[in-house]
């Protein structure tokens, strides 16, 4: 900006506002995509997408093709016709933060430019802190409630239905659920069949690339780890995360895990989609009828979308 005279009047400030606004999208997206352990994981690897349609539909792989077999010479092939190939559909999760300004901010205590910038500036850094952790909170709460987005804690289990499909009714749509106990008599060991069962399940050889529990839960792997042993991610680190290494997977910690719980989770099967028309946009500011003030919302929709819970996993009730 200039260093002009700011001549306050409704077209002027509305402009300002309004071009300042739009222009931090890019800075709210990197800040919130990087500022959650999850979304950071996923953004490495590549698993934030954004794309639109009134729903996600997303292609679901449940069973085999029986036709394949050996056969000698002029044996008869299997033709018979293959099912096992379904579609899970997922519907957009809407979030908005609102970033209001009334007239006495604006006129008489952040009189001209650079103030009014300067006051927008630490509202947007209040939304985006706000919005940030609304987002984290609802990912990790214990049920997937109202118009919120899609709780891990539902996706990783055995009964929930998601994406208009029954885990209770289709076993091939059910996580790895494994009830644990001490985390000195049986922690390891419950980490690696959990770990393993999700191995069991790709053809592709991989397991779990990414392991999130509790504070409590980590330090009690942390804890049980000798000095040579306690190997970390650099980038995560990088980024200003604790982490360790499980077998192939970064570990680290989420306040917002339930209690005594530990995840096990598989890029390859979890992203998080964006919609494209609705990626942290911004409505104009625009003043209410009967209010001495200026009122936007940056609008955000996604959905974190599995598209095979046989290869999520999670272990419950671990204690000390």
């Amino acid at each position: 900006m200039s260093d002009k005279v700011f001549t306050y009047g409704t077209a002027n400030v509305d402009g300002l506002l309004s071009h300042s606004l739009s222009a931090v999208r890019k800075r709210l997206a990197d800040n919130i995509f990087t500022r959650i352990p999850l979304f950071m994981w996923l953004k490495q690897k590549a698993r934030i997408s954004e794309e639109g349609g009134a729903t996600l539909v997303v292609p679901i792989m449940y069973g085999k093709n029986a036709t394949a077999k050996s056969y000698s010479g002029y044996g008869i092939l299997d033709t018979t016709p293959q099912d096992g190939l379904t579609a899970a559909q997922y519907q957009w999760a809407q979030y908005s933060v609102s970033i209001s300004i009334s007239g006495r901010e604006e006129r008489i205590q952040n009189k001209g430019e650079k103030a009014i910038l300067k006051l927008l500036d630490s509202k947007v850094k209040q939304a985006e802190m706000s919005l940030r952790d609304k987002l984290d909170i609802d990912m990790w709460a214990s049920s997937t409630t109202g118009t919120n987005i899609l709780a891990l804690p539902t996706i990783v289990d055995t009964t929930t239905t998601i994406a208009d499909i029954s885990k209770s009714s289709n076993s091939w749509w059910q996580a790895q659920v494994n009830a644990s106990g001490s985390f000195a008599a049986q922690g390891k060991a419950d980490m690696n069949t959990t770990y393993n069962e999700i191995l069991n399940q790709s053809l592709d050889n991989a397991g779990p690339d990414f392991i999130c529990a509790t504070q409590a839960v980590y330090e009690f792997y942390e804890n049980s780890l000798t000095a040579q042993l306690r190997y970390a991610d650099n980038k995560y680190a990088d980024a200003g995360f604790e982490n360790l290494k499980y077998k192939g997977a970064t570990m680290t910690f989420d306040g917002n895990v339930p209690s005594q719980a530990m995840f096990f989770l598989r890029s390859e099967n979890l992203k998080l989609a964006t919609n494209e028309a609705t990626n942290f946009i911004t409505t104009p500011f625009i003043k209410p009828d009967n209010q001495d003030a200026r009122l936007a919302q940056i609008l955000w929709a996604g959905q974190l979308v599995s598209d095979n819970n046989r290869k999520l996993g999670k272990m419950t009730g671990i204690t000390a």
